[in-house]
């Protein structure tokens, strides 16, 4: 006698979600940023498909005429001044030029801010703790070089309404953010947007829930000369997820659900050991140009920000964003768990008010699969039906939808 062994696969099933056109969510901030580039101009059919908010540059910036590009589609540039400045390589090294024993960072930010003025927002320093040649500072180092750079920035013309970001710690360590603050509030430094390096995915939501909201209500009350007006993640989604359509849509909606204001994506080596801080767009598009799964997931996502209404699930690892236009209506549906998600019922209410009369209309669903380095050239069709809106909720029952994989709905005339 003999057994077959067979493995056997988690399903959830009778997830239920409630998309309720008539209830608007207002002050909907993107998250769709990036980190670099190389030609800038032979991205522009990315950009305005993916809308991105910000766009954190500096060493691959050519011109001035780059960031007018960028801000000519209403993207805020994020410069870094390390970047110009230029970096140590290893700790102590004595042939680079110290920030705080020579005059080369008043030289460099001032010729910076000569070209851009306010048109750019100022980050300081990268990582300035992290060991791998961005510094490798200790903390009162640091502190002293952002200082140095703030006040060089706020003497110049205008300077004292330039916004200033940092610190750019390549993580979240709730000691070093109020060590930061403290130091800042102590030595009138102003810091307009608070900003970090965020690499915790969808899982780690309530980790990153609880440390923001003690930032914000115990931590950052306490500073109230460091002025904190915005917090923007000028890094986010690790090297585990940067090609997952999911996990980015579930990291964008902890980022939403705590009120972040902004993020551009990271950039990590790919499979061939190239690093895509190039015009891959950190990875969304492959090495010919053409687009990965989690391109589409950016581009869904950046079309939901406007008349974006509320949506709720039954289950946390099944998330959804629900937006219309003169169009239609839409929704993205994320399987983020790592199981089969079966007899997944949506219920779509008030749709009837956006068409005003009684009628069918038609509703098409697509999938974004899973395709990690590989490019995915069009949303998979998966179904077409018809649908009455005759009534104020309509039921669309998905039969499965398998683990790791976002559906996209679209309902029109």
């Amino acid at each position: 006698m003999s057994f077959a062994l067979v493995k056997s696969q988690k399903i959830k099933d009778s997830v239920k979600v409630e998309i309720d056109f008539n209830k608007k969510v207002n002050n909907v901030k993107s998250m769709s940023g990036f980190l670099h580039f190389d030609d800038i101009r032979a991205l522009e059919n990315s950009i305005l498909e993916l809308k991105p908010k910000y766009w954190r540059i500096g060493w691959s910036y050519k011109s001035t005429k780059d960031v007018e590009y960028l801000r000519s589609f209403g993207i805020t540039p994020i410069l870094v001044i390390s970047d110009m400045y230029g970096y140590p390589g290893k700790k102590n090294n004595k042939e680079w030029p110290h920030p705080l024993e020579t005059d080369r960072l008043k030289t460099v930010i001032t010729a910076e801010y000569k070209k851009f003025k306010n048109t750019v927002i100022y980050d300081i320093w990268n990582e300035p703790f992290h060991q791998g040649g961005f510094g490798d500072f200790d903390k009162e180092e640091y502190y002293q070089i952002f200082k140095k750079a703030h006040n060089i920035i706020r003497s110049l013309p205008g300077g004292k309404d330039a916004i200033i970001t940092g610190p750019s710690f390549d993580h979240y360590d709730e000691n070093e953010i109020e060590d930061f603050l403290r130091f800042c509030n102590k030595n009138n430094i102003r810091v307009d947007m608070l900003c970090w390096h965020e690499w915790r995915d969808g899982v780690s939501e309530e980790s990153f829930s609880k440390d923001v909201k003690k930032l914000r209500n115990t931590i950052l009350p306490k500073y109230p000369k460091v002025g904190v007006k915005k917090i923007v993640l000028n890094e986010i989604i690790n090297q585990y997820s940067q090609f997952s359509p999911s996990e980015v849509l579930q990291v964008f909606k902890m980022l939403e659900d705590n009120g972040i204001d902004g993020a551009c994506k990271g950039c990590w080596a790919e499979s061939d050991g190239v690093f895509n801080c190039n015009n891959s767009i950190n990875g969304l598009l492959d090495k010919n140009g053409k687009p990965r799964s989690v391109w589409w997931a950016y581009k869904v996502y950046s079309q939901s920000i406007k008349n974006r209404t509320k949506s709720i699930s039954n289950y946390n690892q099944v998330s959804a964003f629900s937006s219309y236009d003169q169009k239609g209506q839409y929704i993205i549906l994320n399987n983020n768990s790592g199981n089969k998600v079966v007899n997944v019922q949506v219920n779509l209410k008030n749709l009837y008010n956006l068409y005003k009369k009684e009628q069918n209309v038609d509703l098409n669903i697509y999938e974004i699969p899973y395709t990690q380095e590989g490019f995915l050239e069009n949303m998979v069709f998966k179904n077409k039906q018809k649908i009455s809106v005759r009534k104020n909720s309509i039921t669309v029952t998905i039969p499965e939808i398998s683990p790791k994989t976002v559906y996209y709905i679209s309902i029109s005339r």
